[in-house]
């Protein structure tokens, strides 16, 4: 699984690597256009909305089969960014979004696809056996920093390179199951009110790519980016509340995202800016499990402290982001 996981990065990502390097070797012999040390430096602070959309996936495979679990990821909230330029050569950016618990609008799928040759008395089925959605409370957190640099200039357009990192937490807190069985797992349709599970997931993304942007007078900017994404880490803690029952999943992987951007002007130091921005991550690994009670599913087994681990794992997400807010430059 692991090669095919790599192929599959190697198929998706080199085009992106390809392009940075192509485009780095024109930027390097390139003379600045103008004197940067005269540059002027200035500040700026942006308040944005943000709606951000997607999925963060956990894929586990283990001797009697394999499980999908799909987390969405449904933020709208505030976020808050401030930075520093310096002329029209560099800018450099912190931000951050966060949003506070509330309820989701989407549910937590699970898909189990289960050999029955590893459960006595269980007929071989097609597709997915055991099917269940859980509602959610969520709340989530990214923070980012990262710059970029525009050797080549002109009086419309500007080329660069664009660096940076950014830190995703999504936490989740799910009650009232609904489960499906399928087949020969009928007999596993069940619906469970009040609190079964708490999961929080981590992304630590470092991402480094190419930066066109356009200027119409000193009206109106138009930016576009595509990276690469070369370094991803997931983690994430999935408590299992019915099961007594905690794992953990810790993988690493890459990805790639790409982003335009826009500002207005209105006034002297005030501009209205947009941003949509597209990603897409995978990540492998590993994930071990803990039971810290006894399990109430294998009433002839105590499975108080028993622990497994080296269990294959995948963490994906897929993630698109708009924001809309204003901008002061000082």
């Amino acid at each position: 699984m692991t090669d095919l996981l790599q192929s599959r990065m190697e198929r998706d990502f080199s085009p992106y690597a390809l392009l940075m390097l192509t485009f780095l070797s024109v930027l390097l012999p390139a003379p600045f256009s103008n004197p940067v040390l005269a540059m002027e430096i200035t500040g700026k602070v942006a308040l944005d909305a943000v709606i951000m959309t997607g999925q963060s996936t956990n894929r586990t495979t283990f001797e009697g089969g394999v499980s999908k679990l799909q987390w969405p990821i449904d933020v709208k909230g505030p976020s808050i960014s401030a930075g520093v330029t310096w002329g029209d050569f560099m800018d450099l950016d912190f931000g951050l979004i966060a949003e506070p618990w509330g309820s989701n609008n989407r549910v937590m799928k699970d898909f189990d696809y289960l050999d029955e040759g590893e459960f006595p008395g269980r007929l071989p089925h097609d597709g997915v056996d055991i099917y269940s959605e859980t509602d959610l409370d969520s709340k989530a957190l990214a923070m980012s920093v990262y710059t970029r640099v525009f050797p080549l200039r002109s009086w419309y357009l500007s080329a660069g390179l664009t660096a940076g990192y950014r830190y995703e937490e999504y936490d989740y807190r799910g009650y009232n199951t609904r489960q499906t069985g399928y087949g020969s797992w009928q007999d596993q349709t069940n619906t469970v009110s009040g609190p079964s599970s708490f999961y929080t997931v981590e992304y630590d993304i470092y991402s480094m790519g190419i930066a066109l942007e356009s200027h119409v007078e000193d009206i109106l900017v138009i930016a576009l980016e595509a990276s690469w994404l070369p370094l991803v880490y997931g983690s994430d803690e999935d408590e299992h509340l019915r099961r007594n029952r905690v794992t953990f999943t810790n993988t690493n992987g890459s990805g790639y995202q790409t982003s335009l951007k826009g500002s207005f002007t209105v006034t002297e130091g005030w501009a209205i800016n947009s941003e949509c921005l597209y990603a897409r991550i995978a990540t492998d690994g590993h994930q071990s499990q803990f039971w810290y009670g006894d399990d109430p599913a294998t009433p002839s087994f105590n499975d108080t402290g028993y622990q497994l681990s080296g269990i294959d794992a995948e963490l994906n997400q897929e993630n698109f982001r708009f924001s809309i807010g204003t901008t002061c430059r000082f």
